[in-house]
């Protein structure tokens, strides 16, 4: 009788430690399992963050690279490459009689604030006469644009939301060698190039702007 007890206890002191391996091995199973399901997204999160930082930019005053716009210097202050194409922003140097024609901008946002000087900014079917200090933001899909109607130069900060469209520039514009000299002509050549390029890259030229009223 005595034996019979010792041999169940011993009996089931085996199964309480086998148990407890096998429950040991599950938790460790487990935790492998867990492990390699969460270091890859460790990882590659990780790595994300790696591949797409961006670094601090200080540009002197000039020293950005610049293209010459339909009559205007723009000088590229930071572009979507540098952004992880957050947004792309340059200067527009706008001298009298400077500015593009009516156009839409079918993927970015864009916006203007006036540095220095005026410009007559066209939104949609209404003009306003923004001087300096004044902000125009402009959605994407909506009709605009800026002339230079004074005898003074004008210069504005000028930003897209997303960026990489800097590259619709860098294609359409010839590059600034000569910060001094005069824009180059408006031709016949360059405005087709424009609407060529344009389209590549969703911007639309309108030909026939709509009647306007003054704001």
């Amino acid at each position: 009788m005595r034996i019979s007890r010792i041999y169940i206890l011993i009996i089931s002191i085996m199964v309480l430690v086998v148990c407890g391996l096998l429950g040991c091995k599950k938790e460790e199973a487990s935790q492998k399992t867990d492990s390699s399901l969460e270091a890859p997204i460790t990882t590659g999160y990780e790595s994300a963050l790696t591949a797409h930082v961006t670094k601090p930019i200080f540009r002197p005053s000039g020293t950005g690279p610049a293209v010459w716009g339909p009559g205007d210097i723009y000088t590229f202050l930071a572009t979507g490459e540098e952004t992880n194409n957050v947004f792309f922003q340059f200067e527009a140097i706008v001298p009298a009689g400077g500015g593009p024609p009516p156009h839409i901008h079918s993927y970015e946002d864009e916006s203007f604030y006036i540095v220095s000087g005026s410009l007559e900014i066209l939104l949609e079917d209404t003009l306003y006469q923004a001087k300096q200090g004044d902000f125009v933001y402009i959605p994407r899909g909506v009709v605009h644009r800026f002339k230079n109607v004074g005898k003074e130069t004008s210069v504005q900060l000028i930003t897209f939301v997303p960026g990489n469209v800097e590259k619709f520039f860098r294609e359409a514009f010839p590059p600034v060698t000569d910060r001094s000299a005069t824009p180059p002509p408006i031709t016949e050549a360059s405005t087709q190039k424009l609407l060529e390029v344009g389209a590549k890259y969703g911007l639309k030229f309108i030909p026939s702007p709509p009647d306007t009223t003054k704001h």
